[in-house]
């Protein structure tokens, strides 16, 4: 039997949405007092767009930086950041939450969700921060960096992934089903990672970024410009930064974007095991998460 589930109400969701704006608008604030840019991005821009505030049914917020920015921004939060209320986890050999972005998370919440439910990690509300990383100039180039940032994506979730196709999980099992250890998955993963993000220290004069995110979006490029300049709009009751080719990214990304998705695609993102946004995370270790003793695991 898989671990069950919880099914957010309407005001569940809109106080998640209000704590995650609350980290966003301390992010932005942050970034613009130390002129790093940073933008609202994927759904999140969406929603700026779209809804000016949250998609209805959205559970988190998506921010990405230029490359260079997110050096800076991580140098700057390590030194100035409110580390007491809100942790920047980065996936590192020490810690990794099998996810594939970085995130600054609220230590005075509890977010768990099936993904973490048996990890020891920070299990506060999230908000997910990423890099656009450079592509190189030549297409054979540009198709190694994807092979690379791919193969770095799988060891660093460190499980099959649930949104590919039959073909794809199952070689993603095979493989990890070989390199088990998770030491050994580091060393895979952050070389392959530095390898397809050589091209940063020429940030300044690529042509095109990518994310290194899950297929499909792992293939796409943008061109450099595009967020080059940060823009402001209003989002809910504050004032987010865009990236200035926000239409064409939008455009790219999802088609008609003005255009409502199937009613069956409505729900949030989020498998969520456990939620108290009110309640630090530490005191339901072991508890709600992290629970070793089988009998917990049968309370729980």
């Amino acid at each position: 039997m898989g671990t069950e589930l919880i099914r957010l109400t309407n005001s569940d969701l809109r106080h998640l949405q209000q704590k995650s704006l609350q980290m966003a608008k301390y992010v932005v604030n942050f970034c613009q007092e130390h002129d790093i840019r940073c933008y609202f991005f994927a759904g999140s821009l969406l929603g700026a767009v779209r809804h000016h505030g949250f998609i209805p049914w959205d559970d988190d917020i998506d921010i990405i930086f230029p490359a260079p920015d997110y050096v800076r921004f991580i140098e700057a939060w390590n030194k100035d950041a409110n580390k007491v209320h809100y942790s920047l986890c980065l996936q590192t050999k020490k810690y990794n939450d099998h996810t594939l972005s970085d995130s600054i998370r609220d230590n005075t919440t509890t977010f768990v969700t099936d993904s973490t439910v048996n990890l020891d990690v920070n299990q506060g509300l999230a908000i997910d921060i990423c890099p656009l990383h450079a592509c190189p100039r030549s297409k054979f180039s540009q198709n190694i960096q994807v092979v690379l940032a791919a193969g770095s994506s799988l060891f660093k979730a460190g499980r099959v992934p649930a949104r590919q196709s039959k073909m794809v999980r199952t070689i993603a099992k095979i493989i990890l089903g070989i390199f088990r250890s998770p030491g050994v998955q580091y060393f895979v993963w952050h070389h392959l990672e530095n390898m397809a993000a050589s091209s940063d220290k020429h940030y300044a004069d690529a042509q095109y970024v990518r994310e290194f995110s899950m297929f499909p979006f792992i293939k796409w490029i943008y061109p450099r410009e595009w967020f080059d300049r940060v823009e402001w709009t209003t989002f809910e009751n504050i004032e987010v930064p865009i990236p200035a080719g926000t239409k064409e990214y939008l455009t790219k990304r999802y088609g008609n974007y003005m255009k409502l998705p199937p009613e069956k695609d409505r729900h949030p993102e989020h498998r969520i095991v456990f939620m108290d946004l009110d309640t630090p995370y530490k005191e339901y270790r072991g508890i709600k998460y992290f629970v070793t003793d089988k009998k917990q695991k049968r309370q729980r």
